[in-house]
């Protein structure tokens, strides 16, 4: 039986144990009791009377792990007869009751049940009334039983067996076997991991204004984008694409300045305007989110600073502010917490 206990937990030593570890758990328990003397250790014309009857006691327990607990009891344990004499005493009634201390070793069938093992041993008194004396011995003690949980309620049914619980001076040694229904309550155990609920996403606008240099994009008087024009067109889109917005909206403005006519400061803003927002499709932009639309010189953002500046060179290096492409994107940007 101990060799079965210890190979069945070995093997299922990766499951879920029913028996919850750093848990204690108090009981009672009654049942019936038998004792089986065989005859090389009974002495001549010594025999068994009445060799059944009940027993009921106290049990408390600690599971270290799921698997591994130490559990200790008190019980009385029967009342027996024998018939016979021995050493001059007519032989009759003699009672037993003990403490026990064993390891116990748990072999799960689900989440709330398992099967059990116990190895350990039986401390026992028997009083014998023909002696009126009492005697205490130490015995190996094996069982075996199954354990129901409700809750922090739990029902076990244990057979227990105990080797020799007498010493053999009143003319008998027997063995003792006990069946026993129980119900415990079980305390304690390591507090609970928290449960982590995730948070319903919180929801932020973000909301750019990025204005480009149109001297830094396009050549003198042209729509077409240089190559530094396109690496600082892809900066802003790689900034747009690596934010993961919902709802994107982009707005692509093209602006001149005062200098020459309206139609072709207008003609021209709106074909630098496309220029950039074609670029921007080409760097996986989603064309379905961008507008673009030209203003001309309808939109400055010099105001009067240049005013009075009759050199030409001095005058167009003024307005250089006035002569850009502006990108406005917006959209929404979702965070999830957890608590």
């Amino acid at each position: 039986m101990i060799a079965l206990a210890v190979g069945s937990v070995v093997a299922f030593g990766s499951a879920a144990y029913a028996a919850e570890a750093e848990t204690g758990y108090v009981g009672v328990k009654t049942g019936w009791s038998h004792v089986e003397t065989p005859s090389r250790r009974t002495a001549p014309g010594v025999h068994h009377n009445s060799n059944n009857g009940w027993n009921y006691g106290i049990y408390g327990g600690y599971n270290f792990t799921s698997f591994l607990g130490l559990e200790a009891g008190y019980s009385y344990l029967g009342n027996f007869s024998n018939k016979g004499n021995y050493d001059g005493k007519k032989l009759g009634k003699y009672n037993l009751h003990g403490a026990e201390l064993a390891a116990i070793l748990a072999v799960p069938f689900n989440d709330t049940d398992d099967l059990f093992f116990k190895v350990g041993g039986l401390i026992a008194n028997n009083h014998d009334k023909a002696f009126n004396h009492t005697e205490t011995r130490a015995a190996p003690l094996v069982g075996i039983g199954t354990r129901i949980a409700f809750g922090d309620f739990i029902t076990r049914l244990e057979y227990n067996y105990a080797h020799k619980v007498t010493d053999g001076k009143y003319g008998y040694q027997p063995d003792l076997s006990t069946l026993n229904v129980g119900l415990e309550w079980k305390f304690g155990g390591a507090a609970p991991a928290p449960v982590v609920v995730p948070e319903a996403p919180k929801s932020v606008v973000v909301s750019k204004n990025i204005s480009l240099d149109s001297e830094a994009l396009f050549g003198f008087n042209s729509s077409k984008l240089s190559a530094d024009g396109k690496q600082s067109v892809a900066s802003v889109s790689k900034e747009i694409n690596d934010n993961n917005l919902k709802d994107v909206r982009i707005e692509v403005e093209g602006h001149t300045d005062r200098i020459g006519s309206e139609q072709y400061n207008l003609e021209l803003s709106k074909k630098r305007a496309r220029a950039v927002v074609e670029e921007f499709i080409a760097d996986g932009v989603d064309p379905s989110t961008i507008t673009a639309e030209g203003y001309g010189k309808s939109r400055p953002v010099t105001g009067d600073k240049c005013n009075g500046i009759k050199n030409r060179k001095a005058l167009v290096e003024c307005l250089a502010p006035d002569r850009r492409v502006e990108v406005k994107f917006t959209g929404v940007e979702e965070h999830v917490e957890t608590k």
